[in-house]
């Protein structure tokens, strides 16, 4: 039964991006360290075996605000390990009810790759949730900065739906999906834009007083401009 309300709702959902799903929810002191990242399969050359890696490392200052540091190194064909940009991210959570919360999010991206401006970039996350089952949807709203900028502002979509302890009562299941619109002035044609949607599991343990977290993906590209599959990572460990 679980399994058949899933899967109905995300088909009706909407479905970016470096592949991350952020949660409105903050807890207050907790600290994580955190490497995620993609690698995608493409019949594209310049697209194909192309991989991205971020390290963050995160602080909730109180029980509703919290700060991220991130750092984003990727592989492409003409920029092996390339420094692509740090970002600095604050996160405030605006809405806590017992199924429900609300936050708004800022980040000030500084980009290294290309001599591209730097990007600031906003969000609108929310999320509904039970002991059985969750949903979160993130807005995203992002601008390029600087002498070098160049474009208006973009809009993307992500949503993940997910089922606690479905597979051995230990592993969460979920669908996924990341959306890149294109500018909001003038959204690009659908083939143009970056659909991808997929599946992730994911769980935790403790050991030591120290929580570690896993989650692993796939995505598969509904348009020409999305790679066509990527497999998506993170690893994460957590303490207060």
């Amino acid at each position: 039964m679980k399994l058949v309300f899933f899967l109905t709702f995300f088909y009706f959902s909407f479905i970016e991006a470096h592949h991350k799903i952020y949660s409105p929810l903050v807890e207050e002191g907790r600290q994580s360290f955190e490497w995620r990242g993609h690698f995608d399969v493409d019949d594209r050359v310049e697209v194909n075996k192309a991989h991205h890696h971020v390290l963050e490392t995160e602080y909730s200052w109180t029980s509703f605000w919290q700060s991220e540091l991130e750092f984003h190194i990727s592989d492409k064909k003409d920029t092996p390990l390339d420094w692509e940009k740090t970002e600095f991210q604050n996160q405030i959570q605006i809405a806590n009810f017992e199924n429900f919360a609300g936050a708004l999010y800022f980040s000030y991206n500084f980009v290294s790759e290309g001599g591209e401006g730097d990007e600031i970039e906003y969000k609108y996350l929310n999320q509904f949730y039970n002991e059985d089952f969750g949903i979160i949807s993130n807005f995203i709203f992002e601008k390029q900065v600087g002498k070098t900028a160049s474009g208006s502002t973009t809009f993307d979509l992500s949503n993940y739906v997910y089922v606690k302890n479905l597979i051995f009562n230990m592993i969460d299941f979920g669908i996924l999906g990341f959306s890149d619109f294109g500018e909001i002035s003038n959204f690009n044609v659908f083939g143009e834009q970056e659909h991808q949607y997929g599946f992730q599991i994911e769980s935790d343990f403790k050991f030591n007083e120290i929580e570690y977290e896993w989650a692993v993906g796939y995505l598969h590209g509904l348009t020409d401009a999305s790679a066509n599959h990527t497999i998506i990572w993170n690893f994460e460990v957590e303490f207060f």
